[in-house]
């Protein structure tokens, strides 16, 4: 365990959504108490490839973009149950190697679940998908209607980050 560390000037922030087909991620930078969004996207696997393959592609894509934006923490969406067992299993295994590759960057992890990033978002923990973009977009200056919802969500972890991040515990 990583003591907190004290806050700097500058901080890069790395949201992510975990996601077996799709895994969202957002890059944002803090300069004094002014925040704002570097890069967002998504990894997307190959459905052709074999499972395990599309599990390496998830990290050594997630390394790159690591590697690329140097982050100093990162927020990670905990997994969201649903009624398919076969994609809750295949996110929660995403989810630990994203957690592995976190901790062999020596990077500081806080993880939000998604009641709590709807409630740090827009105020209601039972919001829609609908309003956590709106207020997404709007608190980041977002313009362009192409980003993909996956994006959309690693950007609204990083902002329940920022909102909640007083009382985080770090864990690397």
């Amino acid at each position: 365990m990583r003591n907190k560390p004290s806050l700097t000037a500058y901080e890069t922030i790395l949201g992510i959504d975990p996601g077996f087909d799709r895994l969202g991620w957002a890059v944002a930078k803090r300069q004094g108490e002014q925040w704002s969004a570097v890069e967002l996207g998504c990894i997307e696997t190959n459905r052709q490839q074999s499972t395990t393959q599309r599990y390496q592609q998830l990290e050594t894509d997630l390394q790159a973009v690591i590697n690329k934006y140097q982050p100093t923490q990162t927020a990670v969406e905990t997994l969201f149950f649903a009624n398919n067992v076969t994609t809750a299993m295949r996110v929660s295994e995403t989810r630990g190697i994203i957690i592995a590759l976190l901790m062999r960057n020596q990077l500081l992890i806080s993880q939000y679940n998604p009641m709590k990033i709807k409630e740090a978002v827009t105020g209601d923990g039972k919001a829609d998908k609908k309003a956590v973009e709106k207020m997404v977009r709007i608190e980041f200056g977002l313009t362009d209607k192409k980003v993909l919802d996956d994006a959309i969500d690693a950007l609204a972890v990083v902002l329940t980050h920022q909102i909640l991040s007083k009382n985080l515990k770090y864990y690397a």
